[in-house]
């Protein structure tokens, strides 16, 4: 059976959901490093303008999500910063920060759909450079930027964690 998957935003009223989610993926890993917890702090603040967090529902569940990360001035968020092959200069940057599926919905390419939809959001923004992270141990993940047209950069120490660093000319 096809699910329908309804796209839409989700903003600060959907904190609490977006956790549940998050700590559902966290204890269903075999390997606790393929992807870490955010602070709380971290999660109003990408769920708020100028950030877009994208969700992917099943009537009223929160099947998965990703968000779109938009960093500003000095930002040590700003990956574009820590890129090596890509002079950034020409480029308006944002990060593909996270996208989480919970378990019974993965297979469904619901981290292809979601990086697709982020990646049309950022183009109407006029950004045309996108970054993003994956735990090398996090095969799900790397697949899902290199099928979306994510290149690898190089390896970087990010989050505590060795991680890969792929950017898409948007």
């Amino acid at each position: 059976m096809n699910t329908v998957f309804e796209f839409r935003q989700c903003g600060i009223e959907h904190l609490d959901i977006v956790l549940d989610v998050e700590s559902e993926t966290l204890q269903s890993l075999e390997r606790p490093d393929a992807l870490r917890r955010n602070s709380l702090e971290m999660w109003r603040r990408v769920l708020q303008p100028p950030h877009y967090c994208l969700g992917a529902w099943v009537g009223e569940e929160l099947a998965g999500f990703s968000v779109l990360y938009i960093p500003s001035g000095e930002d040590p968020d700003n990956l574009a910063a820590m890129l090596k092959n890509v002079d950034v200069r020409d480029y308006v940057p944002a990060n593909y920060k996270i996208c989480i599926v919970r378990p019974r919905w993965r297979g469904r390419h619901l981290q292809f759909q979601l990086g697709q939809r982020l990646a049309a959001e950022a183009k109407t923004r006029g950004i045309n450079l996108l970054c993003a992270t994956a735990s090398p141990y996090n095969g799900a993940s790397v697949k899902s930027l290199l099928d979306l047209g994510y290149r690898e950069d190089s390896r970087v120490e990010k989050y505590g964690f060795e991680r890969i660093l792929f950017y898409q000319i948007n």
